[in-house]
């Protein structure tokens, strides 16, 4: 078998490059996995292209046009897309009937509304009235805990969704019992490898380690296993996390078809990568 790991060439971060070393290792020539660049895929197209693809990036058309050409893709350009933008995944939840934070998404405006155009939308007047304040404001397509905003009044809402300038944003409503922590399943296959507790920075809303919060290993209960398995299935995922805000019962934040583990990794001393390439060697 021939395989490629695929990743961005301008995306660089040392938790990504361990990560990516960390696959390398485990795969050992067993897949012949050979790390390329997007922008090296996209040039290489009419050449000689593997049986598969581990998708290590966010890049739906590289995905799509090798899957058009009959690589395996994990995770395929679908999944990837469903997950990246956050309006997508919040459909597709709530036709699987799988419990996350009640959301109003923003319209498609084609240009940047000014603070007054947003004042007069139906769509701020439909955040106050099903969500309240205070709400969080989302970025649709973000990562690290970027474009994220705890927002405490409508006026606070409409400066987030002035300076987005366009971009699409959705609003979740805030739960309060979940801020600053959340718990994150990654999951290979059906198969839950690894998770963890996450603990916001302090006075952080968000439970992101990135912004310099902790975590700590988890056990999780069955039916948080359950719930995650199902939000793959909806979502078309192979291989990924789904992350839980601090309910009392199960109740999705976000969903990764990309996600980080090499924090998980030392968190829970579970080599994630030995799993990701034992998955990949059994498919056909």
């Amino acid at each position: 078998m021939s395989a490629w790991l695929v990743t961005n060439r301008w995306l660089h971060w040392d938790k990504f490059e361990a990560q990516f070393d960390q696959l390398l290792a485990a795969d050992n020539g067993r897949l012949n996995l050979c790390r390329v660049h997007t922008d090296w895929v996209a040039s290489h197209l009419d050449g000689e292209l593997p049986q598969l693809a581990l998708i290590m990036d966010k890049d739906v058309a590289t995905t799509a046009q090798l899957e058009s050409l009959g690589v395996r893709c994990v995770n395929t350009a679908k999944a990837i897309a469903l997950c990246d933008n956050k309006a997508y995944t919040h459909a597709r939840l709530t036709a699987a009937g799988i419990a996350h934070p009640r959301t109003v998404v923003a319209p498609l405006t084609f240009r940047p509304l000014t603070a007054e155009e947003w004042e007069a939308s139906e769509f701020v007047d439909a955040v106050e009235r099903t969500l309240g304040f205070p709400a969080v404001a989302k970025h649709a397509v973000g990562s690290w805990g970027s474009g994220v905003f705890l927002v405490h009044s409508r006026a606070e809402l409409i400066e987030v969704l002035t300076k987005a300038a366009g971009a699409p944003v959705l609003v979740e409503e805030f739960v309060a019992g979940s801020s600053g922590r959340d718990a994150r399943i990654y999951l290979v296959g059906d198969t839950p490898v690894a998770a963890m507790r996450r603990f916001g920075a302090e006075g952080d809303f968000r439970a992101n380690i990135t912004g310099g919060g902790g975590a700590e290993a988890w056990n999780p209960p069955s039916e948080y296993v359950e719930v995650a398995r199902q939000t793959m299935a909806a979502l078309g995922l192979e291989v990924g996390s789904v992350d839980f805000l601090d309910a009392s019962a199960p109740l999705v934040g976000e969903v990764n078809s990309n996600a980080q583990f090499v924090t998980l990794a030392e968190t829970t001393g579970i080599d994630v990568a030995a799993h990701v390439v034992d998955y990949l060697e059994t498919l056909p």
